[in-house]
């Protein structure tokens, strides 16, 4: 397992391309930003103090839930790619488990997601501190480092359950262009919650990634909306936030940041519950 997991973190940072294309998404939300979102947060943010702060903030929550699912799932493309090559035989050849070789490649993306979105958020805070002023308080800072290893093991689980089942190498490039593209939508970097139909909204309810984005929103914009929304009451708050999807509505409550730490956990054991059947019916097979 432990070879492995060294093996995927070698191979995965030796390759160029294959770090540049995990954050390709992150890096069109950013160009999309400043060129068309930017403006029209600030816009509809006008009436309410250090708006363009809270726009800046909210979006690097969104981009750092997005680069994790995008991480994951390259980092855990590598499984794919032994598949079709033969690679995998050759492992069940040293004695090597199925469970092993998988527990390796789940390892291995979570410590890729970390990184990537480590990168991403000290990237991220620098530009915005340098253009709008935008300083984090250490809490925030050490609860953020807290939600990234949740979203990274989350998006580690759901992208080892989808390339489980995925045999052709051929496939993977349109598959991390579809993840990349939904995980912007689901995650609601492109159009928050708020603005979107019921049906929308369920759907997102249902992406762990959209919980992730929350969970960020509230650790990142705990200050921020006492600055931005000070003035407002508490309905009128507890309005905005559901727009923004700081928080998400389940059964008329907005999450807490409790709650979206569970519900993520709970994705998890649950997406890791799906791998595990899928090897067991392959043991079968076989």
């Amino acid at each position: 397992m432990i070879i492995i997991m060294k093996r995927n973190l070698k191979l995965y940072f030796s390759e160029r391309s294959t770090i540049c294309y995990s954050l390709l998404t992150s890096l069109i939300v950013l160009v999309l930003y400043f060129a068309f979102l930017k403006q029209n947060y600030i816009e509809s943010l006008k009436p309410f103090r250090e708006g363009v702060k809270f726009a800046d903030i909210w979006v690097l929550s969104g981009i750092l839930s997005v680069t994790g699912m995008t991480a994951c799932f390259h980092a855990i493309s590598q499984l794919v790619v032994d598949k079709s090559s033969g690679r995998m035989n050759a492992f069940r050849l040293t004695q090597t488990s199925r469970f092993a070789i998988y527990m390796g490649c789940f390892l291995s993306s979570v410590i890729i997601g970390i990184i990537m979105q480590l990168a991403v958020f000290g990237i991220g805070l620098g530009l915005f501190a340098q253009m709008d002023g935008v300083v984090m308080p250490l809490k925030g800072l050490v609860l953020a480092c807290g939600a990234l290893v949740l979203n990274s093991v989350v998006s580690s689980a759901l992208s080892l359950a989808i390339l489980s089942v995925v045999r052709n190498r051929s496939s993977l490039t349109s598959l991390g262009t579809l993840v990349g593209t939904l995980s912007g939508f689901l995650s609601g970097v492109y159009v928050p919650i708020g603005a979107l139909p019921e049906m929308g909204q369920t759907i997102m309810k249902c992406y762990p990634g959209a919980y992730s984005a929350s969970l960020f929103r509230q650790i990142l914009l705990d200050e921020q909306l006492k600055t931005t929304f000070g003035q407002v009451s508490k309905a009128t708050l507890t309005d905005y936030k559901a727009t923004f999807g700081i928080g998400l509505s389940l059964n008329g409550q907005l999450t807490t940041t409790v709650q979206d730490s569970l519900i993520l956990a709970i994705f998890s054991i649950g997406l890791l519950g799906v791998v595990a059947v899928v090897l067991k019916v392959r043991r079968a097979e076989n």
